[in-house]
């Protein structure tokens, strides 16, 4: 039987937080109730601390090391952005 590493299960939690993020999003959109949707956002905004814990944790021991974006990647976005917004 294979025993979990501390690095595949940071992996693991950190993924499953990903997709946390993704559905409370889905549910705050839906949400009819404003009070739903306060406490849906509270939800998110626990998870987005808790995957910023595991995150900086696991990129502190080089388990995890995004690529970072160069100047025109991020002109690009940023390009992009400006666009979505004024249609």
């Amino acid at each position: 039987m294979h025993k979990l590493t501390d690095q595949e299960i940071a992996q693991s939690l950190l993924k499953d937080e990903k997709q946390i993020c993704g559905m409370i999003n889905t549910a705050i959109l839906e949400a009819k109730s404003d009070n739903l949707r306060r406490d849906w956002q509270s939800c998110l905004q626990s998870s987005y601390q808790l995957q910023k814990r595991v995150f900086d944790a696991m990129n502190q021991k080089g388990w995890y090391s995004p690529a970072k974006a160069d100047m025109q990647q991020l002109t690009q976005v940023q390009n992009q952005f400006q666009n979505n917004q004024m249609q």
